[in-house]
Parts: structure tokens; sequence; C-alpha cells
């Protein structure tokens, strides 16, 4: 680094031109504060403005947003406020672009050194360098602490000093003097490259903060006209944005889904909105929204939202309930990501600009998308790739990159194949569908065969054909199943009552037959004891004793066998249908309806049998009881004469 600037320092002070360098993202007039036309202290060359503004015309002041004629007030409060969020959106994007142009740092090594909270880097300057770049830094300074106030923090420190020399630094922070610290810095470090030479290097450290940027891009998140603008929406939907859209779309792969999920960019009840401030364009889905705020299209009309009801986000979130619930009951994946599923990577672009990001993304969700498919899934996101396997005998093999390389071919993976058959699989959350798409899916793909995600995309529209084919197959089986089974517990069921039928009409046939048995028996030791005197009370208490008998055995034995079969046929019944898995637990309650009623006419004439029975049975031992006392022999011999 010290190398090549000092070499670019000595080509510039052999050009004199480095004031004629147009930085690659000038502000906009209106960006900066009128108070820096002229910096103080100055002999009027070297003002706050743009080098290439003109020096009277303010650098910051209130954004007028157009209106158009005639539009409702509320549109067009709707329409201003956007605008002036993206419009400070992309003066964030700017100066950060034109600190990195006073710094001599690329826009790649910016973006290396961006993170979701901050962009963070230390580098090396030939102190030529920075003493050609002094009357550009000076001028822009100030400029640059009014945009981004206590987000941004540059310290300098001049290295290979003489051992017994003081030190020389300058911590340049908002709210302090500002030019005059790194004026004052410039000057001693003019007076050490005299007497020292060039060998005399400067430590820069960069910190540029996203207080502000956030609270701009949690703005135009509010501004949104629909539910996604109310606080409901709010509160469900994590906002983030970066400087560079290199440093977004380096996150943008599946070794990163930890950081996502860490940061809540990916989360089970919520959203991400993403800005990023140096490019254009707007990539919405119902998860994530990615817009950019370097766009000339927001400045004159209302950026085209994505329109989500509440309705609609509910559903969302009920499909990718179902869709990790599913993955954790018929996947074996260890290691698989605790909210992020690929239908939340699903976005499309409703403005040019972000077409690689678009692009990215949908390499992103083929991957997880395949990894959900997979019938096994080994690895972790620490590693360099996920082996997926799919179904087979001898399964073919995927090693599944967690990072996206520079000879990645992701417009294989634009058209989201995979993840259509994913999103088939899964919906619903049926395991049946999802073992389908995985046979097919498997059927495809050559037996013990090396795949790359992108024969797996390849092959993801046949197999997702021959899916929806065999699903439907499998749905005309089952059913001509389903309505053969429901007959043969129809069939059950009138065979149940057909039998409990016959039981109470042999219950009250054995019931009326045994009371003349009984009365019978009663009648003969009566006509006994008409035909031979001597023997009737003896009679009477034998025919007594052996009605008792009888009806015991009817009540302890045949009653209690009857109820016993009815009770048997009844569980048996019961258990027929419950092995049906294929009939509902409705289905099954309303085929035994009609069994409730038989069921109840069975009761209710065994409890009047075993009435009846009782009574016989009572009666009988109160004669055999009185048949002992000494009324007995007196009704007998009254009985005689």
């Amino acid at each position: 680094m010290s190398e090549h600037a000092g070499q670019a320092g000595q080509q510039r002070r052999k050009e004199s031109a480095y004031g004629r360098r147009r930085p690659r993202h000038p502000l906009p007039a209106d960006t900066l504060a009128p108070e820096m036309s002229l910096a103080p202290g100055g002999n009027g060359a070297h003002t706050g403005a743009h080098p290439h503004s003109q020096p009277d015309q303010p650098r910051h002041g209130p954004v007028e947003a157009p209106i158009a004629s005639g539009a409702p007030s509320q549109q067009s409060s709707e329409l201003t406020a956007q605008q002036t969020c993206v419009q400070r959106l992309r003066a964030f994007g700017e100066t950060v672009a034109q600190i990195g142009d006073g710094l001599g740092l690329t826009a790649e090594r910016l973006a290396a050194g961006e993170s979701p909270d901050r962009l963070e880097l230390t580098a090396t300057l030939a102190i030529d360098d920075l003493l050609d770049r002094s009357d550009t830094l000076l001028g822009q300074v100030d400029n640059w602490f009014t945009t981004l106030g206590d987000d941004l923090a540059l310290d300098l420190e001049l290295t290979g000093l003489d051992p017994d020399a003081a030190s020389v630094t300058a911590a340049l922070r908002a709210g302090r003097s500002i030019r005059a610290a790194l004026a004052a810095f410039v000057s001693e470090a003019h007076t050490i490259a005299e007497t020292q030479g060039p060998d005399v290097g400067v430590d820069l450290r960069l910190t540029i903060g996203k207080t502000l940027a956030l609270a701009e891009t949690r703005a135009l998140s509010a501004s949104r006209p629909e539910w996604l603008g109310q606080p409901e929406a709010l509160a469900l939907t994590t906002c983030a944005v970066f400087y560079h859209v290199a440093a977004w779309n380096r996150l943008i792969a599946l070794g990163t889904i930890p950081l996502w999920e860490r940061r809540g960019l990916a989360r089970i009840d919520g959203r991400a909105f993403v800005v990023v401030c140096d490019a254009p364009g707007y990539l919405a889905g119902v998860a994530l929204e990615v817009i950019g705020a370097d766009d000339a299209q927001p400045m004159a009309q209302a950026i085209p939202w994505l329109t989500i009801s509440r309705a609609a986000w509910r559903r969302f979130v009920e499909r990718d309930m179902q869709m990790r619930r599913l993955r954790a009951e018929e996947g074996n994946w260890a290691g698989a990501p605790h909210a992020l599923t690929s239908e939340r990577l699903h976005a499309h672009l409703r403005r040019p600009g972000l077409e690689t990001t678009a692009q990215r993304l949908a390499t992103m969700q083929a991957g997880l998308a395949a990894a959900y498919l997979a019938n096994s899934v080994e690895g972790t996101f620490d590693s360099e790739a996920l082996t997926l396997r799919f179904a087979g005998a001898r399964p073919a093999i995927c090693k599944l990159p967690l990072r996206l390389g520079a000879d990645t071919d992701m417009s294989a993976l634009s058209e989201g194949a995979l993840a259509h058959l994913a999103a088939w699989a899964y919906r619903d959350g049926v395991p049946d569908k999802l073992a389908i798409a995985r046979e097919c899916l498997g059927a495809e793909l050559s037996a013990g065969a090396q795949v790359t995600l992108a024969q797996l995309e390849q092959v993801a529209p046949q197999a997702l054909e021959a899916a929806k084919a065999n699903f439907t197959l499998y749905i005309r089986h089952n059913t001509a199943q389903y309505f053969t089974l429901r007959a043969a517990a129809q069939d059950a069921v009138a065979t149940y009552s057909e039998t409990v039928r016959k039981a109470v009409s042999d219950l009250t046939g054995d019931v009326v037959d045994n009371t003349y048995r009984t009365l019978g028996l009663l009648v003969a030791a009566v006509i006994a004891d008409l035909l031979e005197p001597s023997v009737s009370l003896v009679l009477l208490r034998i025919a007594l004793v052996i009605s008792v008998a009888y009806i015991a055995l009817l009540i302890g034995v045949v009653l209690r066998a009857r109820w016993d079969r009815f009770t048997l046929e009844k569980a048996a019944l019961r258990e027929r249908l419950d092995n049906m898995p294929e009939l509902t637990a409705t289905e099954r309650g309303r085929l035994l309806q009609p069994t409730e009623q038989a069921d109840a006419h069975f009761r209710r004439y065994f409890r009047q049998s075993v009435m009846v029975y009782s009574a016989l049975g009572a009666l009988g031992a109160l004669a055999f009881i009185l048949l002992w006392t000494p009324l007995a022999s007196g009704l007998i011999g009254a009985a005689h004469k």
C-alpha cells in the first residue's frame, strides 16, 4: 500500500493535476452545510464545496421534493418523505465514496472493510501522497463530518519518525475543530517530510458508523403507504444499510446464514429491509426487500413498493413454520438453519439495478432448496462445503460450496427451478409430497454420481413434473383405497348392527321361554301335590330350589355371556375402524353413529331381562323361605281339606 501510494504521489507531483481529478461520486450541491462554502481561516482557494461545484452554492439544506400537481396531499407527503430519505441515504453513500477518493482508498478496499454494523479499516499512505492530497482533504473534511456526524472517526499518525522525535497524530471527530486539527497535522507532516524525506508514512484508521443511515432506513420503511409501513409491521422488520453494494453482496452466500440469523436478517417472525447507498434498483420479496438509494427515479416518482396485507403475511408465516417443522421431522440435517428457509430468499426485481444481488440471492436460494430436498446433509457452515446425498440405493452426491467464487455460474440458477420444487414439496406440510419429490429428484440423477448445484437445477423441472404426476397417481390410488375401506367399514357397521338386533331378539325370546319354564315347574309341583298330598311340601321346596338355581344360572352365566359377547363385538368393531388410518376420526365417528342406537336398544332390553329374571328369582326365594314357616303347613293342610 505504501509503495503504491508513493508512486501515485510522485506521478501527481509531476503532473500537478490532483485538483483536476474528478471524484467518482460527486455530492449534490444541496448536501453540505451553507457555512462550509468558505473554509474558515482559508485564503479563498479551498472551499467546503466540491471542486467542480459553484463556490457560492450551499451544500446542505432542506430538500425540496417535487410534488406533482393535482396529487392528493397524503400521497404527496408520502412521496416527499420517501424522496427525502432516499436523497439522504444517497448522500451518505456519496460521502463515503468521496472519503475513499480523498484518502486514496479504492471502493473495493472500502467494501472489504464494511460489516453490517460499520465500515472500519486501517491503511498506510506515503507522506508525499498525503501532502499531495492535503488541499482536497482540507476542503472536504468539514463536509464529511457535517454529513456523517458522530458516525465518522478518522485517526492519522506519522510513522517512521526519528527515535527522538515527538509523535504526530490527529484524531478527527465531530464537534471539534476538524479542519484546524487536520491543517496542523499536514503542517507537521510537511516539516518532517522536508527533514526526513519520503520514508515517513501515515497510518490512518477510518471508522464510519451507521447510526444516521439506519435512522433514515427506518424512516424510509415507515414512509410506505400500506400495511408494511404500519407500526405492527415495522416491529417485525429488521433494517440494515450498506454504503457499498459489494459489502452486501458478500453476505449473500450459504456460509453467512449464521450471521443472517444473528443480525436478525432472517428470523422466524420477522422480515428484513436492506438499503444499499451506492446502487440503484429495487428487489422485493415477502420476507426480504433490497432497495438502492443511488437512483434518480425515486426523486421523481414513488417507489413501486410490493404490497403485502396482514393476512398475506400471516399465511406466509404459517407456510414458513410448516416448512421448518417438516424439515425437522423428515430431514437429516443436524446443523440446519434455525429460521432461514428458501422461501424467505425469494425476491424479484421491480426496478433495475440490482441484478447481481438478485443472481446471488437466487444462487443462495437454490443451494438452500437443494439442502432441504436432500435425504441427508453433512457438514457445518464453518466448513468449505456441505455434502448432500439424494435418494436411491446408490445416492448421488453434491458438494455444495458455502461461498460463491468468481467462477460460479449464477446465471444457470436464476430460473429458480430447485426453489419451485422445494416450495411444492413442502407446501401444506405433507410428508408424502416431500418423499415423492425426493424420490423423483433422485431418479433424475445418475446413481452414485457427483453432481453440481447447476446440474441439480437443470434436472429440477423434470423432477417437479414427475413429482406432480406421481402425487396425482398416489392420490388416485389412495382415493380408491379410501372408498374401498369406507365401504368395508360401512359393511362392518351394518353387520354389527344386525348382530345386535338378533342378540336382542334372542335375549327377549329366552326371557319368555325361561319364564314359561319356571311357571311350568311350579304348576307341575302343584299338580303333584294334588295327586300325592303326602309329599307336597317337600316337592314344593325342591321345585323352588330348582327354580331359584335355574334363574341364578341364567343371570350369572347366560346373561353375562351375552353381555361379554356384546362388549367384545363392539370393541372389535372399533378396533377394525381404528386400523383404517385412511379414515379420519370424524369419518369414523360418523360411521359409528348407527351403532349407538343399536347399542342403546340392546342395553335397554338387557336391563329389562335382568329385571325379569331378578324378579322371578326373588319371588322363588321368598316362596322357598315361606315353605319353612308354620304358615306353609297350615296353608297346605287347609288346601287338602
